[in-house]
């Protein structure tokens, strides 16, 4: 008998497992109810229960001693918290399970035979070994080494230029044509790939033609910029009738080291078919591979031909089952969808948008252009009142002072000094600029806004940096940085969207130490609106991101007049040290693409745990990625076979996916 990994007949000396009973097939629970004085009984549900597993063993000693340290061990190693049991007879299933019941031992001998009982609370066995299916069809393949060869590309050197067949994915050219030369190579770009130097590579493509071979051996060129290399070993594969395969092996030398190899150039290629005659000549697949010998053609995992949209899970237990499913992503996406044909249903994250176009970038604000430009103590708030209480306003009063020095070189920063008398609430200037509009006129485009700032707190001390984009004397847009308590050390992060508090987050103090810079950030797109906040060491540049994105309904057609900052103490406490380095706003309205940080990036890594309804983004675990009404119990994959369709934004490369099971059985 194995228990949590380990037999109990290598840990208890003299013990040995004799037979066991309880495994084998489990009755049902029915529930029902009688109706009235009708014949029978309705069937209300059915359940499976628990079951029991009762283990006959024997247990054999030298002497009194000898057998009792036998029984302290047994019973060390039974009793505790549930553990998997395996048995010898079939070792590819454990059972969770814990000991319940033990019989009696029979008196004065040391040789006896005996039962324990354990009770297994879902009544299952689950198997040892896992199973993970795919939507990778290439995945056992060797890799292709270029990129893009099932999409359009043109062969042309010495024969007239070839065209892209969509319907077919080949290019192709008809027969006969005039021959200028012997070589034919891809044209434009073509397929470039740097070698290692000492590797041995394979590169090949498919050719299919009703021109007849003229028997002179095929010559492949492994170029480089600098000059042709016919020496490798090369051959004219005859696949099939008209199919020809072109294949290529060379070993990249010293001479080579960090050039570009210029893939599928077919140095003699005229020579080897009589282009004058014939009907069609057609290319396709083409592929670069390591090693001596030419695979079938795969796709390279950068393109989406790689990654099916589906994935077929076989459950070959007698119980359902909830998977574990990994997305890896190839390239940025907003949404990882995921739909069984039971049906079920997860999404996590949103469609998104991966970018925009606009006419053209023009500044709205420079903060460093305006020195000493500014309207003071007139800034848009959502906090005038000390709680929200009217008969405890807060105050816009004093100046700020522009300064530099050689570390932070020029900021603003509030002149305390310059503020006189008693005030009990929020008290401090503030600043404020008016934007230029776009060129064409108006205040509504889409917009980025990026604030560098200083915040300097402690226990003693409190204070707030209010940032704020607006309008008429309204607030639109506020990014907030806030120390309210002096009692701990502790620092908030809060953003407005007109008087809606959207994000009211504690940083972490750990990262968001007082020797750093903090970046504010805002994006609007439409109506989309991004906030983030970063730590910044020096000239190192953003430690980590904050993220948080919404939609609002109104924000496309809201306008943005001014900038403002209100620097914020109460005097009562010590005041946070704070200053604004950097405020610059951008209209983006002109024909640029900007691509927008999206919900995962190149390489995330998303786990998604059925089982217990979490997932965890590269490793941590993060509920922010749950969607509200997300079908998890839709998710218990039945026995048999589980049709799932994956789902990235409409604008994005699928992803990478992998479904592991553990199967059970009653």
């Amino acid at each position: 008998m194995l228990i949590d990994g380990q037999y109990i007949e290598n840990l208890v000396p003299g013990y040995r497992t004799l037979q066991v009973g309880g495994r084998e097939l489990l009755k049902q629970s029915a529930t029902s109810n009688a109706i009235g004085i009708s014949d029978g009984e309705t069937l209300e549900y059915v359940r499976n229960p628990s079951r029991e597993i009762t283990v006959g063993y024997q247990l054999v000693a030298a002497d009194d001693d000898a057998f009792r340290t036998a029984f302290y061990k047994l019973s060390g190693i039974l009793h505790g918290d549930t553990h998997q049991v395996s048995f010898n007879d079939d070792l590819s299933v454990y059972w969770n399970a814990v000991l319940t019941d033990v019989d009696d031992v029979p008196k004065g001998r040391n040789a006896i035979t005996s039962s324990f009982t354990l009770f297994v609370p879902d009544g299952i066995a689950h198997s040892v070994a896992t199973k993970t299916f795919d939507n990778m069809p290439y995945k056992n393949v060797p890799v292709n080494l270029l990129t893009g060869t099932n999409d359009a590309f043109t062969m042309g050197g010495g024969i007239p230029e070839t065209n892209w067949d969509s319907s077919r994915l080949l290019t192709r050219i008809g027969l006969p044509v005039t021959v200028s030369a012997p070589e034919v190579l891809p044209q434009g770009n073509g397929f470039g790939y740097v070698p290692t130097v000492g590797n041995t590579y394979t590169q090949s493509i498919f050719v299919s033609t009703n021109a007849p071979v003229t028997g002179n051996a095929v010559q492949v060129s492994w170029y480089t910029p600098y000059a042709h290399n016919t020496g490798g070993s090369d051959s004219l594969v005859n696949v099939s009738a008209n199919i020809y395969r072109i294949v290529s092996t060379f070993t990249w030398p010293a001479a080579n080291a960090g050039k570009t190899l210029r893939a599928i150039d077919l140095y003699n290629f005229t020579k080897v078919f009589d282009l004058t005659k014939g009907t069609f000549l057609y290319f396709y697949m083409p592929k670069l591979e390591a090693g001596a010998s030419a695979s079938p053609w795969s796709p390279n995992p950068a393109d989406p031909e790689y990654y099916a949209d589906t994935i077929t899970v076989h459950n070959g237990g007698t119980y359902p089952v909830e998977p574990v499913i990994t997305a890896t992503m190839h390239a940025d996406n907003g949404m990882v969808g995921i739909v069984n044909d039971r049906p079920g249903i997860l999404q996590f994250g949103t469609q998104e948008i991966d970018g925009f176009i606009t006419e053209e970038s023009e500044v709205a604000l420079n903060l460093a252009a305006v020195q000493g430009s500014h309207m003071d103590n007139q800034a848009a708030t959502n906090n005038p009142y000390w709680g929200g209480d009217p008969s405890m306003p807060n105050e816009q009063i004093g100046n700020a002072i522009w300064t530099h020095d050689d570390y932070d070189g020029w900021k603003v920063e509030p002149n305390w000094p310059s503020i006189t008398g008693d005030h009990k609430y929020w008290n401090g200037p503030s600043i404020k600029h008016d934007l230029v509009q776009t060129h064409n006129g108006n205040f509504k485009s889409n917009l980025t806004w990026d604030v560098m700032t200083r915040f300097q707190t402690g226990v003693a001390q409190v204070g707030a940096l209010e940032t704020t984009l607006e309008s008429d004397g309204k607030p639109i847009f506020q990014m907030i940085l806030k120390d309210n308590s002096a009692l701990s050390d502790q620092l908030w992060w809060m953003c407005y969207y007109k008087d809606q508090l959207v994000v009211n987050e504690q940083l972490d103090r750990s990262i968001f130490t007082n020797d750093k810079f903090i970046q504010l950030e805002l994006q609007k797109f439409g109506n989309s609106v991004v906030f983030r906040v970063s730590p910044w060491v020096g000239n190192q540049g953003q430690e980590t991101t904050i993220t948080r994105q919404f939609t609002f309904a109104d924000a496309a057609d809201t306008e943005t007049k001014q900038f403002s900052t209100w620097f914020m103490r109460d005097k009562t406490w010590g005041e946070s040290t704070m200053y604004l380095i950097a405020s610059t706003v951008k209209w983006q309205n002109v024909s640029w693409y900007t691509n927008i940080k999206n919900r995962f990036s190149n390489g995330d890594i998303l786990k998604i745990d059925v089982a217990n309804a979490k997932t965890y983004l590269n490793g941590s675990l993060d509920p922010t990625m749950h969607t509200i009404g997300n079908q998890w119990e839709q998710f218990k994959l039945p026995p048999g076979d589980t049709k799932i369709d994956l789902s990235p934004s409409s604008w994005a490369q699928p992803f990478a996916c992998e479904v592991e099971i553990r199967e059970a059985w009653l």
